[in-house]
């Protein structure tokens, strides 16, 4: 009798250690996944400077002393920046005061994406206003001062002429918090009829990919594509040059990639093909009705944008750019270190589609 009791016991005790076991190793699981919800509260308390760069912060034209919207906000999210985006910023204002880039602010402002009372304040054909925002995610190094520099170094009389006028911010976070952090600040202040957001490194050519952006935009307004709403997301891809990027990858890069693409068609779309590109246009309906939901911080934020695109019934189009990889980037291209942004990336994914399904996160009405 006293062995079958122990016996009984033991088996007791040993399920016991297996039942606590597994709902522990659960819960550390549900947590570590819904971990991007928990920081969504310290999201709340993020804070931030606007330094005015510009002569003139109230956008207003050289003509009258009417505030009116800039037709063209640039969201430029930068953590430790200082080496790369001088060429960046210096390429994409030379290309918006080139009359090409007069010509495209022209094919903005003719667009039919504004609700009336913007219409009725935009600038003259003969003036365009362009709001440049770059948001310091808490940079350590001298990023700031690299703007303030470049700035400088521009020519002042193209800022304040006949054709446009550029109005330039720094907005600092008050810590890192993430790209998705950056660009969420950075969208929520721009105030431009359109909004732009372009990483800082300039991989993509900033030129030739906008004109694009703005003809597919353009061509939809044109053919009804949009019907009446003025919500329109125009994202550049790099899809187009996937075959060629595959070539020269490592057997582990490549099987990331496709790995990554899997789960972003299971779990957020299989209508969008690249939704890392940082060069995506926003009309300001749409950048207001994502970036007031916004929730995720970090590298994943794109996804969660093409999720709230998806449910609030915002057209994407993709279109392909001229892109090319710049030294310097701020991700490890070390296998594990790849590996471990992939798992982290996948554990958003899933936080999203689970937080939206469950209604632990709610769409803010617009």
């Amino acid at each position: 009798m006293i062995t079958i009791t122990t016996t009984s016991s033991l088996s007791y005790s040993f399920g016991t250690i297996l039942a606590s076991v597994a709902t522990f190793l659960l819960t550390l699981g549900v947590s570590w996944i819904l971990y991007p919800a928990w920081l969504v509260r310290l999201a709340e308390r993020l804070e931030w400077t606007v330094e005015e760069l510009s002569e003139d912060g109230k956008h207003s034209t050289n003509k009258a002393d009417t505030t009116v919207y800039p037709i063209l906000s640039l969201v430029i999210p930068a953590y430790n920046e200082q080496d790369r985006i001088p060429i960046m910023l210096q390429d994409a204002h030379e290309y918006l005061i080139s009359p090409k880039g007069i010509a495209l602010l022209q094919k903005l402002q003719d667009s039919r994406y504004h609700s009336k009372g913007e219409r009725s304040e935009l600038q003259t054909p003969q003036s365009f206003v362009v709001e440049w925002l770059i948001v310091n995610d808490g940079s350590n190094d001298c990023t700031c001062n690299a703007v303030r520099r470049t700035l400088q170094q521009i020519d002042k009389s193209s800022l304040t002429s006949e054709k446009t006028l550029h109005c330039w911010k720094i907005v600092s976070l008050n810590r890192n918090s993430g790209k998705g952090a950056a660009v969420k600040t950075g969208m929520n202040l721009a105030s431009g009829i359109f909004h732009l957001m372009v990483d800082a490194d300039g991989a993509t050519e900033f030129g030739v990919g906008l004109q694009k952006l703005v003809d597919k935009l353009s061509e939809a307004s044109a053919y009804g594509q949009s019907g009446s709403s003025t919500m329109m997301v125009a994202f550049g891809s790099r899809a187009h040059l996937q075959e060629k990027a595959t070539a020269h990858r490592s057997f582990v890069r490549t099987l990331l990639m496709k790995a990554f693409h899997f789960f972003v068609s299971l779990f957020v779309s299989s209508k969008i093909h690249d939704t890392q590109c940082g060069f995506k246009l926003f009309t300001k309906a749409a950048s207001n009705a994502i970036f007031d939901t916004l929730h995720l911080q970090r590298w994943a934020f794109d996804t969660e944008v093409v999720l709230l695109c998806e449910q609030l019934g915002i057209r994407i189009i993709e279109v392909g750019v001229p892109w090319h990889e710049v030294d310097g980037s701020k991700l490890s291209t070390s296998k594990l270190a790849l590996a471990i942004v992939s798992i982290t990336m996948l554990r958003d994914m899933i936080c999203v589609r689970l937080c939206y399904t469950f209604g632990i996160w709610k769409i803010k009405p617009s």
